[in-house]
């Protein structure tokens, strides 16, 4: 049984600096769970991003480097509304600082999953694949509003995201929402910051973050009646007071 739980682009240059592509992708802390036609909301606190740019730098002809986000997953079993949003917080470890600027984007599909190897741009999988694709040489899988490809060491099928929305904090306030319509499936989104030229701090620092996912309740079919009904009664006075 499915348990209830209860665009804007930020400019980035045209410059790009070569980091070493490590990553590994996992849901540890940030599965928001499944949601049925009752939808729900559901808060995760006290996470972490290291950089202010892993976004961002999914933007360019070289794609990202993965372990510049942070994943999350959920799933659903019906189409809906899900609005996800985050919102910098430098208080979610004892070493985080605040001042991300957040964006996001929505795939469906998941990484490998226990007992499969985690997937992380490093795997030869991962490199012949991007080594194929042509363009600059890539500084790792990750691809801000694109579908994209990632493999693990086990050289099992590559991991693919389908790209379904984003999101990206252009007021630069440190908060980002996005809301979509998505069918019943299993989904990923990637969290990272929209400061491209952040880059240039070698030291990376780690930024916390608080993200939360709510998904619309469905109507049950009751409601659609009753609402068909009242607007066919709305017709028929609109109509009599017309004098048709």
């Amino acid at each position: 049984m499915v348990r209830p739980q209860s665009l804007t682009l930020a400019l980035a240059l045209t410059f790009a600096l070569p980091l070493a592509a490590e990553a590994h992708i996992g849901y540890g802390g940030r599965d928001f769970g499944g949601f049925d036609a009752a939808g729900g909301i559901v808060t995760i606190a006290n996470q972490t991003v290291s950089g202010n740019y892993g976004w961002a730098d999914g933007l360019d002809a070289d794609f990202g480097d993965s372990h510049r986000l942070r994943a999350f997953r959920f799933s659903l079993s019906t189409t809906t509304t899900v609005t996800f949003s985050v919102a910098a917080n430098a208080g979610a470890t004892a070493t985080s600082v605040g001042g991300l600027l957040p964006g996001f984007s929505i795939y469906e599909g998941l990484a490998h999953l226990a007992p499969f190897g985690a997937d992380h741009d490093g795997a030869a999988a991962s490199e012949d694949y991007l080594a194929s694709l042509d363009g600059a040489p890539k500084e790792g899988a990750f691809r801000a509003l694109n579908d994209w490809k990632i493999g693990n060491d086990a050289g099992d099928p590559l991991s693919v995201f389908i790209f379904r929305g984003y999101a990206a904090d252009s007021d630069l306030d440190g908060f980002v929402t996005g809301s979509f319509e998505l069918g019943a499936g299993d989904y990923s989104i990637f969290v990272g910051g929209v400061n491209y030229v952040s880059q240039l701090d070698a030291t990376r620092p780690t930024y916390g973050m608080t993200a939360t996912l709510a998904v619309a309740a469905v109507p049950e079919p009751e409601t659609y009646a009753l609402l068909l009904s009242g607007l066919g009664l709305l017709g028929l006075a609109v109509r009599r007071r017309s004098g048709c």
